[in-house]
């Protein structure tokens, strides 16, 4: 009668403990603004951003400084005497075939490049900080079930050996009831290192060093089965994801370069103005200087720079079809876990499994069932409660990668239920 009563007792804890929490999602919205805002790579894109505006304004600065010389000279002349001569020149640089324009859409594209990364980095650690939340959220659940049932089994395993020194029980019970317990440890050991593991990647997905994560306040609102992500959905991913903006803006960015590469190979020329004074005479000369590109003709930058924008534009056309696949594989994925989540909630599976511990153990106390079943029973129907636990991390799972792979993170909590 006595390990009826404490079996009884962990088995209502253990069923009040792991109920479903219908709470607001705001700890959850509030994980994904707080990445949004504080994380360092978020702060390492703005810095980028920084350095490609200061080479903006680099490159649309004039390439050439005027120059200034002046050279005095003291001479003996063959009549006798001396002249105190000097000359004055003032030289100018100018790029020719519109290199300075090239140059300067150039910077801007890769400007492009790191505002549209920028995003695309915000909105990753949106998706990380929500991926880490869910994570850690069923991570101590799981933990929690795992420690109830060892809690459990080490309670019947004392029980037996109470009633085994009252010879109402036999040595082989008592080594059944012990070798469930020693299971049930092992699985509560690989759960609290699942969820160390869980807590170390929510503060990284937060950008924290050290932070008191208070597992008991994590809540999670019920996931909406019946809500549908957008019907073009490879049109909204393309439209909408930062990243394929960024290759876009460098597809521009290397044609640019690919123009300017073709631009340098006409040559740049300088013009100059020289006055000045010799043997007593004024000089006035102006001049011109062009380069022969005789011994470098810039062919092989220019080549290079052809292969670049041609890999550029590979790689945009690869990774357009790349997303294809990851959409369907999302859309697949998401509409198996909803189903799944739905079947589940339809057939009662976390009530069910409930029930089955509880009239095995009204069957036990009848007599109807011996030891060995009563822990089949018990470790089947915790089973099926982790199960229930893993379809519904599943569950937000997929909802999270749809999410990232459509470009929308406010996907995450706009599909669940009010």
């Amino acid at each position: 009668m006595r390990t009826r009563f404490i079996i009884t007792g962990v088995l209502l804890c253990t069923h009040l403990a792991i109920q479903p929490i219908d709470a607001h999602a705001d700890s959850l919205k509030e994980v994904m603004d707080t990445a949004a805002r504080e994380h360092p790579e978020l702060q390492m894109a703005e810095q980028q951003v920084n350095a490609a505006r200061g080479n903006l304004d680099e490159q649309g600065a004039y390439a050439y400084n005027p120059e200034l010389s002046l050279e005095p000279q003291r001479r003996r002349l063959n009549g006798g005497g001396t002249s105190n001569d000097y000359y004055i020149t003032l030289s100018q640089g100018i790029e020719t075939g519109g290199k300075r324009g090239l140059r300067e859409q150039s910077a801007q594209d890769a400007l492009n490049v790191a505002r549209h990364s920028q995003a695309f980095v915000r909105q990753q650690l949106v998706v990380k900080a929500a991926r880490a939340y869910v994570t850690l959220y069923f991570a101590s659940h799981a933990f929690e079930l795992r420690r109830q049932q060892s809690g459990m089994l080490e309670k019947v395993s004392h029980a037996v050996d109470r009633k085994l020194a009252l010879g109402e029980s036999s040595q082989l019970d008592a080594n059944l009831a012990q070798s469930a317990l020693a299971s049930a440890l092992n699985a509560t050991a690989v759960a609290r290192q699942n969820l160390t593991q869980a807590k170390q990647g929510y503060l990284i997905a937060l950008g924290k060093v050290k932070s008191d994560v208070s597992l008991s306040k994590l809540t999670l609102p019920d996931l909406d089965t019946g809500w549908q992500p957008p019907t073009k959905a490879y049109e909204t991913a393309l439209a909408s994801r930062p990243d394929f903006a960024a290759l876009r803006a460098k597809q521009a960015q290397f044609d640019a370069r690919a123009d300017l590469a073709s631009a340098a190979r006409i040559p740049d020329v300088s013009f100059s103005a020289m006055a000045g004074r010799e043997a007593g005479e004024q000089l006035i000369k102006l001049g011109i200087t062009v380069p022969l590109p005789v011994l470098n003709s810039h062919r092989g930058a220019y080549r290079a720079a052809l292969a670049e924008k041609e890999r550029v534009n590979t790689g945009l056309a690869w990774s357009k079809q790349q997303l294809r696949y990851a959409v369907q594989s999302v859309l697949d994925n998401h509409a198996n876990a909803m189903r799944a989540l739905s079947t589940m909630e339809k057939t009662g599976m976390r009530q069910s499994a409930q029930d089955t511990i509880t009239l095995a153990q009204k069957a036990y106390d009848a007599g109807e069932l011996d030891l060995e079943e009563l822990v089949v029973h018990i470790r089947q129907g915790l089973d099926a409660r982790m199960t229930a636990l893993d379809i519904m991390k599943q569950g937000w799972l997929a909802r999270i990668r749809l999410a990232e792979v459509l470009g929308h993170p406010e996907y995450i909590l706009k599909g669940i239920q009010s």
